[in-house]
């Protein structure tokens, strides 16, 4: 769920946090593309709750698990500058590493 809202990471982790859930974090195929409709509905890139803050290169949950789905555009993830921590989705539903310091949508899962 959106409600249009755009923020950093961690001001969208804190957000979906206070209302009682947490950033999208697909698990499956079919989580992935519920997150892709409203990429296309909104037309604005979103960031998931995934990232490899802690670990370089390993992408975990908010909680710390290790990923179990993935869905990277070809060549990705790649830390370009080495200041991609964080995980957005494009409109093809693939995705992409980024900085978590840019504003994207957020997606709340509850």
């Amino acid at each position: 769920m959106t409600n249009g809202y755009e923020g950093n990471f961690d001001n969208l982790k804190q957000r979906c946090s206070q209302a009682g859930g947490q950033l999208a974090s697909p698990q499956n195929a079919a989580e992935n593309a519920a997150i892709q409709q409203i990429v296309v509905l909104y037309n604005k890139l979103v960031f998931l709750g995934i990232n490899d803050i802690q670990t370089e290169g390993r992408f975990k949950y908010l909680n710390g698990e290790n990923i179990v789905y993935s869905n990277w555009q070809t060549g990705e993830p790649n830390n370009d500058k080495g200041i991609e921590d964080c995980v957005e989705v494009y409109s093809s539903g693939k995705w992409n590493d980024k900085p978590c310091g840019e504003k994207r949508l957020i997606v709340c899962e509850f």
